[in-house]
């Protein structure tokens, strides 16, 4: 049997040893190797990862604050003409915004409104609007946040998302109907040809498209998916949807290289601290500004040729709303995708029972099906759209988008990662190691696949970080170790009231490491608190805070009381706040930590406990 033939090095590696060139290329090969040998359980795990490992990075890139949507207060009928307690109420929330840190959470109408009061039945205008208070109203859900600023960095996001979930479908669909309809394949052009006008000649063309979503639908189900294929595709679209959206932040933002730029970028920083200040003397500013402010200076949104400082209300409305209009966009592409793709069992098949039963009303003659159609039209025009017009502005906010109940690509990303921490997994999975690709790889080797950069450059990545949870785990084993080391000195009597071996808050003491481990996972970050440095201890529904030189955790937060998590700072601080009902009262505390090591992953599984909805501010 002959060895394999290995591929020569290209001019570029002529200058590395050889020996190098042929060890990296055997590690790609065997990687692409590696991938072959999956089974379908494990293709699926490895799609779901790396899902997980690109929402982490937008999620770090572009969610900096989460909050818990509050009831709003309830005003009485008898004050409803001059809501004064609802005014006193509105101006405390405002005041408490610029004092501290936080966004006000708004509705997409930028206002704050109360609580939707019922008004008499006398005061009811029409019957649509008597529908409307009473049976629509009451049952709508939270009102969705206001949009949030224009900025470059959410329309890449925004462009990156409907790249990813629309091209993909909508490419292939018009270059196949192109080449039909161009005759390129003279044989299947003919073949669809015949199709079509028998399916016409008997009035099946509706039954047979819908009979063919339907299929896709199914086939997904009873099929595998992703299959390696898909999962080398879905790794290519995700790389043409980054490029893309760099290209769209490259051709609109302004170049910062010559010294005119350089001068304007000056200027805008100094206008804006100038501005700021001013307005801080004359105790007019407000959220807005000092938000806008607070971004500028922390280097988040990049100054741009659209972000003019000049613009008018009116040109900020509407990028805020051209903005609003691409992320719905992809939000419903994305939904429709996941329904597809059977994310979430439960809606796919509900939309799966819709299509079968429009299937066979598309077996119904054809005079019976243009008067449902013309029937479904009217009762819409002239029954449905009149009640919801008949709702209150702060009620038609509520109302939820197209397919609500099917989550968007980084709704399923949260559920997994709630689902890991909630099984107490790392929130980023860990890649199989080399080893084992070694040994399941076989002796053969092959042409380096390209969809391997993919999964290279983010292993890459992930190695070069750094992991900050290991090292407070070493960290949380020293105090452990040298607490012990204390207390067993000679000639120190052991205190009564202690335990052995010693409890510590975060794990377990020297001695008791070879003890059989309690269920509870516990994942510790070193940090900085603004009274001391110290470690953090996450459980399943507690968050801790132990200063370095004590055994006693000084902060001890019930995950179930925490109301918002914001990042701040550049040293990748966080604030916390939650509701301390310790005393009988329920008092409102926020906790800031100047530094986090590991940041991002705490705040990940902050927001995936407990399996709550938070409010993206």
């Amino acid at each position: 049997m002959s060895e394999p033939q290995l591929s020569s090095p290209p001019p570029l590696s002529r200058s590395l040893s050889v020996d190098g060139y042929l060890q990296s290329q055997t590690n790609t090969i065997s990687e692409g190797e590696y991938e072959d040998e999956l089974t379908e359980q494990e293709l699926r795990e490895t799609y779901d990862n790396e899902e997980i490992d690109r929402f982490l990075h937008l999620f770090s890139a572009f969610v900096t604050e989460v909050q818990v949507p509050e009831t709003p207060p309830v005003v009485n009928r008898d004050d409803s003409a001059c809501p004064a307690k609802f005014l006193e109420h509105e101006n405390v929330f405002e005041r408490r915004s610029e004092d501290g840190e936080w966004t006000p959470i708004k509705t997409t109408s930028g206002e704050y409104f109360p609580a939707f009061m019922k008004p008499v039945s006398s005061a009811y205008g029409s019957l649509s609007e008597e529908i409307a208070c009473n049976y629509l109203a009451p049952i709508l859900p939270h009102a969705r946040p206001a949009g949030p600023p224009f900025t470059i960095g959410r329309l890449r996001l925004a462009t990156q998302r409907l790249y990813l979930a629309a091209l993909p479908v909508y490419g292939p669909f018009f270059a196949n109907l192109l080449r039909l309809a161009t005759w390129e394949d003279y044989g299947t052009s003919l073949i669809y040809c015949c199709i079509f006008w028998t399916l016409w000649w008997y009035n099946f063309l509706a039954p047979a498209l819908v009979s063919r979503i339907l299929i896709s639908l199914v086939k997904r189900r009873i099929f595998p998916y992703p299959t390696l294929d898909d999962l080398r595709r879905h790794r290519e679209e995700i790389s043409r949807a980054d490029e893309f959206g760099q290209q769209v932040s490259a051709r609109l933002s302004a170049s910062s290289s010559g010294i005119t730029e350089i001068w304007r970028l000056f200027k805008l920083l100094d206008q804006t601290r100038k501005a700021k200040l001013k307005a801080r003397v004359k105790g007019k500013l407000n959220h807005a500004e000092e938000q806008e402010a607070d971004n500028t200076s922390q280097g988040q949104d990049a100054a741009t040729v659209l972000d003019d400082s000049d613009d008018s209300e009116e040109a900020r409305d509407v990028k805020r709303l051209g903005l609003k209009i691409l992320q719905d966009i992809a939000d419903i592409h994305e939904r429709i995708r996941n329904i597809f793709i059977w994310r979430r069992p439960v809606s796919s098949r509900k939309y799966g029972f819709i299509l079968f039963a429009i299937f066979l009303t598309m077996l119904l003659p054809t005079r019976y099906i243009a008067k449902l159609v013309w029937f479904v039209v009217g009762f819409l025009f002239w029954h449905i759209l009149p009640v919801l017009a008949s709702l209150p502005p702060s009620e038609q906010k509520k109302l939820p988008p197209p397919f609500f109940d099917v989550p968007t690509d980084a709704e399923y990303a949260m559920d997994l990662i709630s689902q890991r921490v909630a099984a107490g997994l790392e929130v980023e999975p860990s890649k199989p190691s080399k080893q084992s690709k070694r040994h399941k790889s076989s002796d053969s080797i092959e042409t380096p696949d390209s969809n391997s950069k993919h999964m290279s450059n983010s292993s890459q990545s992930r190695e070069g970080s750094i992991d900050w949870k290991k090292w407070g785990d070493r960290v949380a084993v020293g105090k452990s170790a040298i607490n012990d080391i204390k207390r067993l000195r000679p000639g120190k009597a052991w205190p009564v009231h202690e335990v052995w071996p010693p409890q510590h808050p975060i794990i377990p003491g020297a001695i008791g490491i070879a003890q059989p481990q309690s269920n509870v996972e516990a994942h510790t970050y070193p940090c900085q608190h603004t009274s001391s440095p110290g470690l953090i201890t996450l459980t399943h529904n507690t968050l801790l805070f132990t200063p370095l030189l004590s055994q006693d955790a000084k902060l001890v937060i019930q995950l179930a009381a925490v109301k918002g998590v914001k990042k701040a700072g550049v040293l990748k601080g966080l604030h916390i706040r939650w509701n301390d009902s310790s005393d009988g009262n329920n008092e409102q505390k926020e906790d800031k930590f100047l530094w986090v090591g590991g940041r991002d992953e705490l705040f990940a599984r902050l927001v995936g406990s407990d399996g709550r909805r938070w409010m993206k501010v």
